[in-house]
C-alpha cells in the first residue's frame, strides 16, 4: 500500500512537471509590447512641428473639405514621390498635399480652379507661418504644393510664387 501511494505521488509530480514545462513553450495571448524601434525612434524637429501644423489646421477648420499634408523635402525624395514635373525642385522646401475632399469638376470645367487654389492655399501658409516655431519666412520660395481632386488625379501645382495648372 505504501509503494502504490509513492508511484502515485511520483506519477502525479511527473504529470505537473511536464504540464509546467509544456505551458512554458505555448506563447501567451494578450501579451504585448511597443516596439523600441518606434519608442526610440528619432524625428526631426521640422516634421513634428509640421505635424502640429496639420492639427491645428483641422482642429481649427474641422468642416473643411481639404485633407492636407505637409512634409519637409530634405533631398528632393518627396517631390517625386508627389509626382511633381522635372521642372519643380522641391529639395529644402516644405512640400503641401492637398487633396479637396468636396466635387470640383464644377470649378475645373469653370476655369476658376487657379482662383479657389490660391485662396485655399493662403489660408494653410498661414497656418504654418504663424506658428510659433517660424518655420518659413517666404511662401514663394519655402513651399511647393500639389493640388488634387478626390480621386487623387493632380489638378493643379505652385512653385516659385506661380500657380500652374497641371499638364495633362
Amino acid at each position: 500500500m505504501g509503494e502504490e501511494r509513492i508511484k502515485m505521488r511520483s506519477k502525479k509530480l511527473l504529470a505537473g512537471i511536464l504540464l509546467g514545462v509544456s505551458l512554458c513553450f505555448i506563447p501567451v495571448l494578450g501579451y504585448g509590447e511597443i516596439s523600441q524601434d518606434i519608442v526610440e525612434g528619432k524625428v526631426s524637429l521640422i516634421d513634428f512641428y509640421l505635424l502640429q501644423t496639420k492639427v491645428s489646421y483641422i482642429m481649427w477648420n474641422p468642416t473643411n473639405s481639404l485633407y492636407i499634408d505637409f512634409y519637409y523635402d530634405a533631398d528632393g525624395r518627396v517631390g517625386r514621390n508627389l509626382k511633381f514635373p522635372e521642372s519643380v525642385d522641391t529639395r529644402g522646401k516644405i512640400c503641401i498635399d492637398i487633396i479637396e475632399r468636396a466635387d470640383i469638376s464644377s470649378y475645373e470645367k469653370s476655369g476658376d480652379l487657379l482662383d479657389i487654389f490660391p485662396l485655399k492655399l493662403i489660408i494653410i501658409y498661414q497656418f504654418i507661418k504663424n506658428t510659433k516655431y517660424s518655420l518659413t519666412t517666404d511662401m514663394n520660395t519655402d513651399i511647393v504644393a500639389v493640388y488634387r481632386d478626390r480621386a487623387d488625379i493632380p489638378l493643379a501645382y505652385f512653385y516659385q510664387g506661380e500657380y500652374h495648372l497641371w499638364e495633362k
